[in-house]
């Protein structure tokens, strides 16, 4: 199987038969340098394995901010970031806290060694070491007749092994993601009382095993949950939302009872280890056997550290290109685009976020290099704006917007792309989602351009107005300032491992970041600032 890693000359050769799509009358000559291939080029970089899911805070977070710099420097754009040493560089860097794995992880049982495969959950910097009988304690049920753990036993020194239960009833493809996601915290849920229950008997540590996952819940632990290489990170930021911290609140708490959540794969192996036959563990979590108990003793270790640090950091990266008249360059058009994404999975497998943002960030990339390359330059100033934190609650947009690099009474515009490339089942292949649609009260003068641009580019426009508060345009709107985003919606892929780059379509990329570029060549260039206008029967 060919890696995700596509090796430029393989997508140059594979590239080369694209068709470029044609001008149409009245676009500027500019608008040609932005290309579908190269635009792919640049997200299949950004969406490789090798930056790690983009996970904001982390080193693969911090190469693609570095990578969209140099390509800034490389257009010649002057750098609008923070002071460092007296010079202006392209990085703008805001605050945040990060809870991380310090010491290495042992976890012996028997003959199994584990150093990866697992999350912690929790989130509060501890150390644990225990060492003793490893026991497998059923679903983890400490009252009643049921219960696995007797009312007069202890576990103390003891590492108990409880299986998450599996959801009753269909689960499989037709199940949409938020109705996994749905399900997945209700586990979570069980989970920390289940946690809670095993501690008041002593047990200083749980550790939580999976007989499969057909709900996606090592998919959420992404979110709630900590592993070797994978952080928890909130915002050093006032007012802004800590979408992570709040996610993690579902779980209800663990109380001081250490959580581990061990894969599938990780989990079969813990079940060998202690006897327990995972064919029929399976068929009693789904109400068709009898309980299961382990036929094996083992002995095992645990050593882990939770660690805190709260002068952590993570970016934005900002570039400007100054306009060419003589008062209208004091005022700015903004085009923004996310470059973060959610990291890796518990079992090493990577978020890629080809479409969610790395298709963005390269149409942001292909805008800078078609104003940077254009014969004239614009009236108005352009500033380019790559943001991180986009995922986590809008953390990068809204520390711009807050601590703007150029005054944001001279901002008059932001265009915002975020996930432009797939086709699905919001947009077909000649349509295109938008936010605010003429039915917002945020409609303005900026989306009728973009609405008239679309139907001479002969693409059709579809209301995004569910993504308003959901991308690092709201910022802006929420400083009075005109707002277009474009994408084309969600799909099967969404917030999946499976958002790949070989299921991009440069062409509609192309086409989308044209539009985007004209659209904001209007703005940059008009007479007068753009205006909202308030709802509206029709685009025009």
């Amino acid at each position: 199987m060919l890696s995700r890693i596509t090796p430029c000359l393989l997508l140059f050769a594979a590239l080369l038969g694209q068709k470029q799509a044609s001008l149409p009358e009245g676009a500027p000559k500019a608008m040609a340098q932005i290309v579908g291939k190269e635009m792919l080029l640049h997200a299949t970089f950004l969406a490789s394995d090798e930056l790690g899911g983009r996970l904001t805070g982390s080193s693969g977070q911090l190469r693609a901010a570095n990578y969209i710099a140099e390509q800034f420097a490389l257009l010649g754009l002057e750098p609008l970031g923070d002071e460092v040493d007296g010079k202006i560089g392209y990085l703008q860097r805001y605050g945040i806290t990060r809870t991380f794995v310090r010491e290495a992880f042992l976890l012996q049982i028997g003959e199994q060694k584990f150093v990866d495969g697992f999350a912690v959950l929790g989130g509060k910097p501890r150390k644990v070491a225990v060492a003793g009988e490893v026991r497998f304690v059923g679903r983890g049920r400490t009252r009643g007749e049921s219960a696995e753990v007797k009312e007069d036993e202890t576990l103390d020194d003891v590492i108990p092994v409880a299986v998450l239960r599996t959801p009753r009833g269909p689960v499989g493809k037709k199940l949409s993601v938020e109705q996994k996601f749905g399900m997945s915290f209700q586990a979570l849920s069980s989970l920390g009382k289940t946690a809670q229950a095993l501690g008041k008997k002593g047990a200083k540590l749980v550790i939580f095993a999976l007989v499969d996952d057909p709900t996606g819940f090592t998919d959420v632990l992404n979110y709630v949950g900590l592993y070797p290489g994978k952080d928890l990170i909130a915002p050093r930021l006032p007012g802004v939302m800590d979408s992570t911290g709040m996610l993690a609140g579902l779980l209800g708490g663990t109380g001081d009872t250490m959580v581990l959540v061990l894969t599938p794969e990780k989990s079969a192996l813990v079940f060998d280890a202690l006897g327990v036959d995972r064919t029929a563990l399976g068929k009693y979590l789904t109400g068709e056997g009898e309980p299961v108990v382990s036929g094996k003793e083992a002995k095992g270790e645990i050593k882990l550290e939770v660690a805190f640090d709260a002068n952590a950091t993570a970016c934005n990266v900002v570039a400007c290109l100054r306009g060419s008249d003589a008062q209208l360059a004091s005022e700015a058009v903004v085009y923004s685009a996310h470059h973060d994404h959610i990291g890796s999975r518990m079992d090493g497998d990577v978020f890629n976020g080809a479409d969610d943002n790395a298709s963005g960030s390269s149409g942001l990339l292909a805008i800078a290099k078609a104003f940077a390359k254009s014969e004239a330059r614009s009236l108005r100033s352009l500033v380019f704006l790559s943001v991180s934190g986009e995922e986590l609650g809008l953390w990068g947009s809204a520390y711009f917007a807050d601590n703007p690099t150029w005054p944001l009474p001279q901002i008059i515009a932001d265009i915002n792309t975020d996930m432009i490339g797939r086709s699905g089942p919001e947009s077909k292949p000649d349509e295109v989602t938008v936010t605010p649609s003429h039915d917002h009260k945020m409609f303005s003068t900026i989306v009728q351009d973009a609405a008239r641009f679309a139907e001479r580019m002969q693409l059709g426009l579809q209301s995004g107005d569910k993504y308003y508060l959901r991308s690092d345009h709201f910022n802006f709107a929420k400083k009075q300032i005109p707002v277009v985003f474009f994408c084309t919606g969600e799909h099967e892929d969404y917030h999946q491992v499976s958002d790949t780059a070989d299921k991009l379509e440069p062409e509609k990329m192309e086409r989308l970041a044209r539009l985007a570029f004209w659209t904001g060549f209007e703005v940059a260039n008009a007479k007068e600032r753009p205006r909202t206008l308030g709802p509206s029967s029709d685009w025009k």
